[in-house]
């Protein structure tokens, strides 16, 4: 009896490799046009995203306040007209990373002993990892924000710098950008925002959008600072955009003592460990000493 459960167990385990195997061979395809997104939005589990588009494709989604929250957050990160593209890359993730999980937890049950509880935590570390994912757009969208901080005060001195030296305002932004790395999200929004001013966009428009898109009040201030002062000339521009550069430096000033706490607060509990491990290595000995 034991020996034929054990090989229905075995049948059972080769039964979802190759239904796995499979998966992946008929949706092999659908992430021919998702290749840009996947690598932009790195996607952690690559030879699964093919599956995870598919599945995606052909499972009733509603859209509830709660992924209507999500597309908010992916419209944030890479833009309103991408949000969808992103949208079904993030929903794909979700459902690799919990085919993953399912899949080791499945093969684990099948061919080793495990009791109940192994079924409860399988269960509940499969719906952490679900929602951990949309937890991770919180932390990219705060990241966004302090690299858009830390860029600020340098793009914002750069264009004091240029129009005092004669430049008018639109090609100071213009050698800013170019002059930049545009893969940095403070620059790749400027460079959109140009790239709208060229579309025939009204400039005042474009920079709302940007400020809007950015949602940091540094950037803010500085897109109503430039449309106050943008027809008074270059001399009071300079000086505008000089104290808004202070500002800037400050902030950033601000945002690395702040990131210095927390990565010393981070190191307590590790030096806690070490310490625990140092004074149990110098006092076993002399405790087994004197228990002799």
């Amino acid at each position: 009896m034991e020996n034929l459960v054990f090989i229905i167990k075995q049948a059972a385990a080769l039964g979802l490799v190759i239904f796995l195997a499979a998966l992946i061979v008929i949706s092999r395809d659908r992430s021919a046009g998702y290749r840009a997104a996947l690598e932009e939005y790195r996607f952690k589990i690559p030879f699964l995203a093919s599956a995870g588009l598919y599945i995606y494709a052909r499972l009733p989604w509603n859209f509830d306040s709660y992924n209507r929250k999500i597309r908010a957050k992916i419209a944030d990160l890479y833009g309103q007209r991408r949000a969808d593209i992103f949208f079904t890359v993030h929903m794909a993730q979700k459902i690799a990373l919990v085919m993953a999980l399912a899949f080791i937890f499945m093969m684990v049950s099948l061919l080793g002993n495990v009791d109940r509880s192994f079924y409860f935590f399988a269960v509940l570390i499969i719906v952490l990892v679900y929602y951990q994912t949309d937890a991770e757009l919180d932390k990219k969208l705060k990241q966004k924000k302090r690299d858009i901080i830390i860029d600020l005060a340098g793009f914002i001195n750069t264009l004091a710098l240029m129009i005092n030296a004669g430049l008018p305002f639109s090609a100071a932004v213009l050698k800013a950008v170019r002059d930049s790395d545009r893969e940095r999200p403070l620059y790749k929004e400027v460079n959109f925002m140009l790239s709208e001013i060229s579309a025939g966009k009204p400039a005042a428009r474009a920079y709302e959008d940007m400020a809007f898109r950015c949602k940091v009040p540094e950037v803010t201030r500085f897109v109503s600072a430039v449309l106050q002062n943008l027809n008074r000339g270059n001399r009071d521009m300079v000086y505008v955009l000089r104290t808004l550069a202070q500002e800037a430096w400050d902030k950033r000033k601000d945002l690395a003592r702040k990131q210095g706490e927390e990565a010393s607060t981070k190191l307590v509990f590790p030096m806690v460990m070490v310490f625990v491990a140092i004074a149990i290595i110098v006092l076993a000995p002399a405790m087994q000493s004197m228990g002799r």
